[in-house]
C-alpha cells in the first residue's frame, strides 16, 4: 500500500462533499507529509504522517479505524469533532486521540487551519492516559509542530530522535498546561528550531558550522536565525559558537600537551592566527601565556 492509499484508508472526506475525491486531494502534500522511514525503536515516539492542513471552504472529513494516536491542534478558525461526544476545538484548542477513535471532522468556521500528526511509540502511552482537551495560546508550541513538519523531509541518523524528541516537548507541554503549570510568559518560549541550532553548535563546533550550513539544516533563512537566536541568548549565533570552541581550548590547553595548532583545529578553527586572535580577544591572553598561567 503506498503512502496516499493509507492516507485515504484512514481519512475520508464526506461523500457529500465532492464526488470522486480522496483526503488526499483535499490537502496540500507539500504540507503534510509521510514519514519515509520505519519505527527504529517501538520506544521512540514515532512521526508516521503530518504537518499542517488549511481549508477556505467548509469541509467535513472521516476517520475511520486509525492505527495510530493522533495530535490535532487548532491554529485558527474552530471545528467540531463528532464521536461518541460531540467536541467542539476553537482555536489554540489542543487535543491527543488514542487510536481506532472513529470521527467525523467538521469545519465550523473558514479560513481554518490546523495541524494533525499521527504516532506510533509505547512513550506515548502515559500522556495519553492523562491527556484531555487543553488550550495552548503558545508560540513555542506552534514553532515545535512546523519543525516537526520540516523533519519529515529531512535525511540524517538523528532525524527519529530529534522526531521523538520534539514530540515529547509538545506533550509534556500540553500536559504541563493541562496540569496548570504552564509559563505565563509562553510566547517568550525559545522556538524549536532554535533550541536545535544550540544543540548542534554544543556538538558539532569542531566542524566547519557558517550559516549557510545552518539554513540549510534547519529550513529557515540564515538572518531569521541569526536574529532569533541573538533575541534569545543575548548573543549572535557566531559569538556563541567562538564561546564554546574557547573554552574547550581552555580545557585542552590546562590538561594536555598538545600544539596550539593541533588545539586550534580541534574545536573548529584551523587558521591558528585567526584562533590566537579569539582566544586573546576572550582571555585577554595568547594561548601561550594561558597555558602557562595554568601550569605554573
Amino acid at each position: 500500500m503506498n503512502q496516499l492509499e493509507s492516507l485515504n484508508q484512514i481519512f475520508r472526506l464526506h461523500r457529500l462533499f465532492r464526488q470522486n475525491e480522496s483526503f488526499s486531494d483535499s490537502v496540500d502534500l507539500k504540507r503534510f507529509l509521510r514519514n519515509p522511514r520505519d519505527p527504529i525503536s517501538p520506544l521512540l515516539l514515532h512521526l508516521h504522517f503530518g504537518g499542517a492542513i488549511t481549508y477556505s471552504i467548509p469541509t467535513t472529513f472521516e476517520c475511520i479505524d486509525n492505527p495510530y494516536y493522533l495530535i490535532l491542534y487548532v491554529e485558527k478558525g474552530d471545528v467540531l469533532l463528532n464521536s461518541n461526544n460531540g467536541l467542539q476545538l476553537v482555536a489554540n484548542d489542543f487535543i491527543l486521540l488514542p487510536p481506532h477513535t472513529n470521527f467525523r471532522f467538521d469545519t465550523k468556521s473558514t479560513p481554518c487551519l490546523f495541524h494533525m500528526f499521527l504516532i506510533s511509540g509505547t512513550g506515548i502511552v502515559p500522556f495519553a492516559d492523562s491527556m484531555r482537551q487543553v488550550s495552548l495560546n503558545n508560540a513555542h508550541v506552534i514553532s515545535q509542530l512546523v519543525y516537526l513538519h520540516r523533519l519529515l523531509s529531512q535525511q540524517g541518523n538523528d532525524v527519529p530522535f530529534l522526531i521523538s524528541r520534539t514530540l515529547t516537548d509538545i506533550l509534556t507541554e500540553a500536559i504541563l498546561k493541562q496540569c496548570g503549570s504552564g509559563k505565563s510568559n509562553d510566547d517568550e518560549r525559545i522556538p524549536a528550531h532554535i533550541i536545535e541550532m544550540k544543540h548542534i553548535m554544543e556538538h558539532e563546533y569542531q566542524k566547519p558550522l557558517t550559516l549557510d550550513q545552518f539554513e540549510r539544516r534547519l529550513l529557515i533563512s540564515k538572518y531569521r536565525l541569526c536574529r532569533e537566536f541573538s533575541s534569545h541568548f543575548g548573543l549572535s549565533p557566531l559569538q556563541y559558537l567562538n564561546q564554546l570552541r574557547i573554552r574547550e581550548s581552555k580545557i585542552l590547553l590546562t590538561e594536555t600537551e598538545i600544539s596550539v595548532h593541533a588545539i586550534a583545529c580541534g574545536v573548529g578553527i584551523p587558521n591558528t592566527s585567526h584562533f590566537i586572535k579569539l582566544f586573546k580577544r576572550e582571555t585577554h591572553l595568547t594561548p601561550a601565556e594561558y597555558r602557562k598561567s595554568k601550569n605554573s
